[in-house]
């Protein structure tokens, strides 16, 4: 009963995690660089610089929102005298995003002073093998937890047309909705460049903050 009791506990707090989520000073991200010689000899680099991840209370005020502002500038350039001459160049940016738990499928919420999980306990460390696919609160809570999730998002892309290229975001509105648990946020960049002989491409990955 006690294990059963502990369970329904992490199970709610995962719910109304984000309930008291207050403004915060922008968190600032390390500035990170990759550069790598392509087999046609070519010098290709990517940057992340001037990073910056404002989280802020969500405008809907619901528990499954995140919400924030980033900020943030991409560079790309190409150096040397390679063998082959380049035929196309690109730069992406873009941020990685990650909820714990997908909420997605929806659920009622109205929580009593009892807590029962119901059937399906697996016996593993998992939150979620723990308490099965689902979860259930004195009978008024039921909802669908599924695995978690990452997705990317592109804020920029631009065509290399010479031998170097930027990207700079001011401010750029990020959300994630119907998530159970924290949302962690993540940028890149990526350098692409393209000849007759070979495609390459150099990825940068900032610092994993939390929206």
């Amino acid at each position: 009963m006690h294990k059963f009791t502990s369970v329904a506990a992490l199970a709610i707090s995962l719910l109304f995690l984000s309930a008291g989520v207050a403004a915060a000073d922008p968190l600032p991200v390390a500035d990170v660089t990759q550069s790598a010689v392509t087999d046609d000899g070519w010098h290709l680099s990517a940057s992340l610089t001037r990073m910056a991840i404002n989280s802020v209370p969500n405008m809907a005020a619901t528990a499954f929102t995140r919400e924030g502002f980033v900020t943030g500038k991409a560079a790309a350039s190409i150096d040397g005298n390679g063998a082959i001459p380049v035929n196309t160049g690109s730069l992406v940016m873009g941020l990685q995003l990650g909820c714990q738990i997908d909420l997605s499928e929806g659920g009622s919420v109205d929580v009593g002073a009892d807590a029962g999980i119901n059937p399906g306990f697996s016996g593993s460390s998992n939150l979620l093998g723990m308490i099965g696919p689902y979860a259930e609160v004195n009978g008024s809570i039921s909802v669908n937890l599924l695995p978690g999730t990452i997705k990317n998002i592109v804020l920029g892309k631009k065509t290399l047309k010479g031998r170097t290229g930027e990207i700079v975001v001011h401010d750029a509105h990020v959300k994630v909705d119907a998530c159970g648990g924290p949302v962690s946020i993540r940028f890149f960049t990526t350098a692409m460049i393209d000849t007759d002989k070979s495609d390459d491409s150099v990825n940068v990955y900032g610092d994993i903050l939390n929206l």
